[in-house]
Parts: C-alpha cells; sequence; structure tokens
C-alpha cells in the first residue's frame, strides 16, 4: 500500500498537466488583484462602472499575463537558462516544462504568441470601443498599451532583453502597478487620480517583490547565460536591502495617497481612510522579511518568504480593493 501510494504521488505529469502547468496560472493574482484595483477606484472615484468594458480589460489582462509566462519561459529556455538551473525551489526557475522535452518549444512558443496576439485584439477593441483617439486620457491609455505590450515581448526577448539589461524588475513592477491599475481605471473614468497612481505602486512595488525574491536563487544560472538581472547586479545583500524597502514602500503609499487627498480638496474624498485597512498585515510582512533575511542564501530554506511574499501580496491586495470599495458606502 505503502509503495503504491509513493508511486501515485511521484508519478509523471501528463502532457495535458504539463501544458496546464506551462500557464503559471497561479501567478494570475498578480494581474488580477491590480486590474480589480483600478476597476473598484474608478466607481468609488466617479461613480463610473462598465461591465462590458470591465470584462474585455480583465480578460485582457489575463490572457496579457498568461503570454507574459509563457514567452519568458521560451526564451530563457532557448538561452539555455533553465538547463543550468540546479536548484528544486518550485517559486523560481520558470516553468520547467520544456526541459522535460515532452512539450515542442516550437509549439509553446506558438501559443505564447497566440495569447499575444489575443490581448493585443482585445487591447484595440477596448480602444475602439472607447472613441477615445486623439483626447488626452486615449492617448494615455495607448502609451500604456505600447509599453505593456513592450515590456510583455522583450522582458527576455530579442533584441531588447529587459531582464538581461537589469531593468526587467523596473517594468515588472510599473506594469503590474501603475500600468494595469491606472490603465483599468481609465478604461472605466477617462481620466486619473493622482491618489491612484500612490496606490498602485503598492501593488507594483509588491509583485515586483515577488520576482525580486524569486531571482535570487537563479542568479547563478541567469549569470551563467549573460542574464544580468538587476537582483544579480546588486547581489544578495544588497538586493535583499531592495527587498525590504519594497514591502515597506508597499506600506507607505497608501499613507502618501490619504495626505495627497487632505492636500487636495478638490479630490473629492478619494481615497477614503480604509485604503489604510492592508496595514494590517504588517505580521505577515515583518514574519516574511525575517524569513527571506535568514534565508537568502539557501534556495530550499527562502521557500516559506517566496511563499510568504506571494501571500502578503494577495492579502494585501484584496484588503486595499475593499478599504477603497468601503468608501463608496462610508466616507472618511
Amino acid at each position: 500500500m505503502a509503495a503504491t501510494a509513493t508511486a501515485a504521488t511521484t508519478a509523471e505529469p501528463t502532457t495535458g498537466q504539463l501544458w496546464v502547468r506551462a500557464l503559471r496560472a497561479p501567478f494570475l493574482v498578480a494581474s488580477i488583484l491590480p486590474a480589480l484595483l483600478g476597476v473598484v477606484a474608478a466607481y468609488a472615484a466617479v461613480r463610473a462602472f462598465d461591465p462590458f468594458l470591465f470584462l474585455l480589460t480583465l480578460v485582457g489582462v489575463v490572457v496579457f499575463h498568461l503570454a507574459t509566462n509563457m514567452l519568458n519561459d521560451a526564451f530563457d529556455y532557448r538561452s539555455g537558462d533553465d538547463l543550468a538551473v540546479r536548484h528544486q525551489n518550485p517559486f523560481a526557475g520558470g516553468g520547467r516544462v520544456l526541459i522535460t522535452g515532452r512539450i515542442s518549444p516550437k509549439a509553446h512558443l506558438a501559443v505564447a504568441l497566440s495569447f499575444f496576439a489575443v490581448a493585443t485584439v482585445f487591447g484595440l477593441l477596448i480602444f475602439w470601443l472607447l472613441g477615445a483617439f486623439g483626447t488626452p486620457a486615449g492617448m494615455l491609455l495607448l502609451a500604456i498599451g505600447v509599453v505593456g505590450a513592450g515590456a510583455v515581448l522583450f522582458y527576455v526577448g530579442p533584441p531588447l532583453r529587459l531582464a538581461h539589461r537589469g531593468v526587467g524588475e523596473v517594468f515588472v513592477a510599473l506594469a503590474f502597478g501603475p500600468l494595469v491599475v491606472v490603465g483599468a481605471y481609465l478604461v472605466q473614468a477617462r481620466t486619473v487620480h493622482p491618489g491612484l497612481v500612490l496606490l498602485s505602486l503598492s501593488m507594483g512595488f509588491l509583485v515586483c517583490a515577488i520576482l525580486w525574491i524569486n531571482e535570487f536563487p537563479d542568479i547563478p544560472a541567469d549569470t551563467s547565460v549573460g542574464k544580468k538581472t538587476l537582483v544579480a547586479r546588486l547581489g544578495p545583500e544588497r538586493s535583499l536591502v531592495v527587498y525590504d524597502a519594497l514591502v515597506v514602500g508597499a506600506y507607505a503609499m497608501p499613507i502618501l495617497a490619504l495626505m495627497l487627498r487632505f492636500l487636495m480638496p478638490a479630490a473629492g474624498g478619494f481615497p477614503p481612510a480604509t485604503v489604510l485597512l492592508p496595514i494590517v498585515t504588517a505580521p505577515m510582512a515583518v514574519k516574511t522579511l525575517r524569513a527571506a533575511a535568514a534565508n537568502y542564501r539557501d534556495p530550499m530554506a527562502l521557500i516559506p518568504a517566496n511563499a510568504g511574499t506571494i501571500g502578503l501580496t494577495v492579502v494585501f491586495g484584496i484588503l486595499l480593493i475593499v478599504g477603497v470599495a468601503v468608501g463608496v458606502w462610508l466616507p472618511l
């Protein structure tokens, strides 16, 4: 009986399961929460909500994220990065489906590019439905789409290879923070609120922190193929300081947004004081930061910090959205 149970738990995944793993769907929370924040904020600030545009935005963001996940794995595999990974940390080292040899790299890339094409169509459809060409809001939305699409294609893809040049982390913070949050807000409200930009940075910092802590175990593999990420360039000790700053910075942004509201009487009560709700997650943050400080050189011991950063981002993001939403019925 024990032998049978062991065999079952160590069974090789099917090809279908490998394709599902290639999507890296659990990480989609990093794009869904920012998109929801932007939409909820638009309703809270100016009572703007179009359910059809919301659906198009959410699907478009998710499909772009799927394209990002698969394109990153596709180009990391081609560079030899995936083959150079020696650790077994499940949060680092990419999806690891192509190294099994059971999924064709060409088919994998074709699916990734198909996701990218579909997401681009969704973006263009939203832009067309808004009829915003030539307006300031429309031009800003177009710029957000172009920068976001470029980050998807060239994070590790040639010729730019942003991650190889040490700026990939910056683009991740930008893409999963201001680009998604402000973009989703723009689609609904046709304008931008400065307080929202600060709130969007909270999500950007935390999503960047996920990537940041996940890059620690990959430093040897990344540098062996010339992928000089910012974490690799700074080294583990200085990168740990930046990781701490990203997490702490996420908590500072709602405070600054609320201060900005009081300095701007025309802000119309946005954001509400309830955006400080995520501060209750501070104990989670302290626990995660301590785990990272104690284990940043050990890929396997670092796993609680990897998981903790994701958990913190999810809970913080949900509470931030709730805090914004509560302000609709309980203005503070």
